[in-house]
């Protein structure tokens, strides 16, 4: 997947009108959920499919969200189908269960770079005389993946803190000395982290790949005192919502999540981080054409334009319905700041996320 086939699917997207949005990448702004493991046997379909699938996301509110647009309404137009839930999604347990034999999730919600590097060894290659593509960006399909939604990494501030002089970008993230304040990052080598520090420093978007980690470390490491971390999503929104940190690399729906609640927060989109999660099957799944069923049903344009109306998270589908929702929903997608946006290059975290994320932890652990 060329990068510039990627900023042109982009620019698809907003010529679409599409909604982007934010959860995660490590775990893609979500969390396991108390409905994990349930079963749900319930609009698109021939009514002719049977079996049982399990279905795996990142939990939270994200796969609720998933659940109401996609899982209930394809198990209802097919009576003969049931799908288990499960999660979160773990890639060592996907590698375990590939490994051991023994798979037992059929479609999974997950970060580009695990079907992208694993295709063919842990990912399915997909099926697509089953799964129909029409409408959904080109270049956001791999041979092992196809989109389920899009998202971003954006600046959120504490407006009351910050009142007319604002924090507008990444320089001003790492300004301490004219924007005071607790900063907090995602603790993932994925989380934005290495991007925003090398954009801080100056380095153009369409030169941050192959990332320069000793540059990155050191404008981290020029803000270490004021310096935070966050494991999951819900930490991330719990810290805009009591004022923890006054600045914040979040996903934007998390950040709606905060803001919905109360929390006296604004976004800054200048080079806000875009990012997208992916639908895969791993090998040896037991249930291959049900799932290819699903994922096709999935990324169609109803079920894309129902989860982009009941979650800030956009439609990767051209035909989907608009959004929706509210002024402050609208707040919070990065539709009209797209052009704004720089695109994180997963073709690059697919052959470097091992290498990537044992520096972020030798360097986290100080």
């Amino acid at each position: 997947m060329k990068r510039s086939k990627f900023i042109s699917a982009s620019a698809a997207l907003l010529a679409a009108g599409l909604v982007l949005a934010a959860c995660s990448s490590g775990d893609s702004g979500n969390e396991a959920t108390d409905s994990a493991s349930e079963t749900t046997t319930t609009e698109e379909g021939s009514g002719d499919l049977s079996g049982e699938m399990t279905f795996v996301s990142f939990g939270g509110a994200y796969q609720d969200a998933q659940t109401q647009a996609m899982v209930d309404s394809f198990v209802e137009a097919n009576p003969g189908v049931s799908i288990l839930q499960d999660g979160p999604t773990d890639y060592a347990k996907i590698s375990q269960m590939v490994s051991a034999g023994n798979v037992t999730w059929d479609v999974v919600d997950t970060d580009p770079f695990f079907p992208i590097g694993k295709c063919g060894t842990e990912a399915e290659k997909l099926d697509f005389t089953i799964i129909d593509t029409t409408g959904v960006i080109e270049d956001l399909i791999s041979e092992c993946s196809v989109p389920s939604m899009t998202y971003a990494y954006v600046l959120i501030y504490n407006s009351e803190k910050y009142g007319d002089n604002p924090p507008q970008n990444w320089t001003d993230f790492f300004d301490t000395a004219n924007f005071p304040g607790t900063r907090a990052i995602q603790n993932s080598a994925q989380g934005g982290g290495y991007e925003i520090a090398l954009l801080a420093d100056g380095v153009e978007p369409a030169s941050l790949y192959p990332l320069d980690y000793d540059r990155a470390f050191t404008k981290l490491d020029s803000i270490s005192d004021d310096l935070i971390f966050w494991e999951s999503g819900a930490q991330s929104q719990e810290m805009m919502e009591n004022g923890e940190a006054d600045m914040i690399i979040a996903w934007n729906g998390r950040a709606y999540n905060a803001a919905v609640n109360g929390a006296p927060i604004l976004p800054a989109w200048d080079q806000n981080i875009v990012v997208y999660d992916v639908f895969m099957v791993p090998m040896g799944a037991p249930n291959k054409e049900l799932a290819m069923q699903f994922i096709s049903n999935a990324i169609s344009p109803e079920p894309q334009g129902r989860l982009q109306n009941v979650i800030p998270y956009a439609a990767i589908n051209v035909n989907a319905p608009a959004s929706t929702g509210d002024e402050l929903f609208q707040t919070y997608l990065p539709t009209t700041h797209i052009e704004e946006g720089v695109i994180q290059d997963q073709t690059w975290w697919a052959e470097n996320q091992d290498e990537a994320t044992s520096k972020w932890t030798a360097w986290t652990a100080g």
